[in-house]
């Protein structure tokens, strides 16, 4: 009986990690299809071996910049290139590199605007792999983000009130992402979220953009110059891509 209970203590994490790695090929996948990547490859690290792979090797990608964040109560260090996504989380002794033959597997999550819980791939390897609980809240999110970017405008905002109605806090969220995805869907709740997005981050020029695109939609001009202009006459200057998108903004918005 203690041989037959040992056996079964022996097995049952070698089962685990299988499984979860099935889980985690499955999940990535699907996310191939829903991002329209043809050539997904994955590499997973714990303890600095590599346990498992999809795909052929992965090249070395030379990452610049890697940025923190807390994410399921875990520091997570993560970095990208257009097609590239590596992550790690240092607690778990655990890394993950991603690369596609597509750059929709950076863009879809928007990771220039700082939240890797927009990338779908991110969760699951976070979910199957490193255990860290299921985000419905997350996931509703970051189908809307799909939907967005494939030009499913209906589906996106029907995901988008899904989460709202079961996550009402996400109105008030300071996450610049959420303001993005309100603003591009025209949702009431942009101004909530501008709200918080600004207060919590008043020097972040990507807020007052997506808040002025949302603003010039609604007709609402002079307050649309009025974030526009913030980012073009900020000291000292920002070296940022809504500085000139801004710019283009206002020589458009002198015709109203």
């Amino acid at each position: 009986m203690k041989l037959f209970l040992a056996g079964v203590l022996l097995l049952a994490p070698a089962a685990w990690c299988q499984n979860r790695f099935e889980k985690f090929d499955h999940d990535l996948k699907q996310a191939a299809d829903e991002l329209r990547i043809s050539d997904l490859r994955a590499t997973v690290v714990e303890s600095g071996h590599v346990v498992w792979r999809r795909g052929a090797k992965e090249a070395e990608h030379a990452s610049l910049v890697w940025s923190t964040q807390e994410l399921f109560g875990e520091r997570v260090l993560w970095s990208y290139e257009p097609s590239v996504l590596m992550v790690k989380i240092p607690g778990k002794k655990l890394g993950l590199t991603i690369s596609a033959n597509s750059k929709s597997l950076t863009e879809v999550a928007r990771l220039e605007d700082g939240n890797l819980a927009r990338s779908t791939i991110a969760l699951a390897f976070f979910r199957d792999v490193a255990g860290l609980g299921d985000s419905e809240r997350d996931e509703l999110i970051d189908q809307a983000f799909t939907a967005l970017y494939r030009g499913e405008n209906e589906k996106s905002a029907a995901l988008a009130h899904q989460a709202l109605d079961k996550f009402p806090e996400l109105e008030s969220t300071p996450d610049v992402t959420l303001l993005y995805l309100f603003a591009q869907l025209d949702f009431r709740e942009t101004e909530a979220s501008a709200t918080a997005v600004i207060q919590a981050h008043p020097a972040l020029p990507t807020a007052w953009f997506y808040y002025g695109q949302y603003l010039e939609n609604s007709k609402r001009y002079r307050e649309a110059a009025a974030c526009f202009e913030k980012i073009t006459m900020h000291q000292p200057p920002w070296h940022h891509w809504t500085v000139a998108a801004a710019r283009k903004e206002l020589t458009y918005l002198k015709t109203y």
